[in-house]
């Protein structure tokens, strides 16, 4: 159950910041990116760093609970 909370929050994660390329694309219409796209792009992946590190987290514990039985 928690894998599969894991799976999709790391899927939603990840398509945040290809949606926001993506947009950008479109809505200059190809045009040069600036620093902003290149910077908000960036920071928008930054969910999926922190659902990667919550899963580690819960992963370790995991562990230990099959450890203990």
């Amino acid at each position: 159950m928690i894998k599969r909370l894991f799976l999709l929050l790391q899927f939603l994660a990840f398509i945040a910041p290809i949606g926001i390329f993506l947009m950008y694309i479109i809505m200059d219409e190809g045009d040069q990116f600036t620093y902003e796209h290149y910077w908000v792009t960036a920071m928008s992946f930054i969910p999926f760093i922190f659902v990667l590190l919550i899963k580690y987290m819960f992963s370790d514990l995991d562990q230990n609970k099959k450890d203990d039985q």
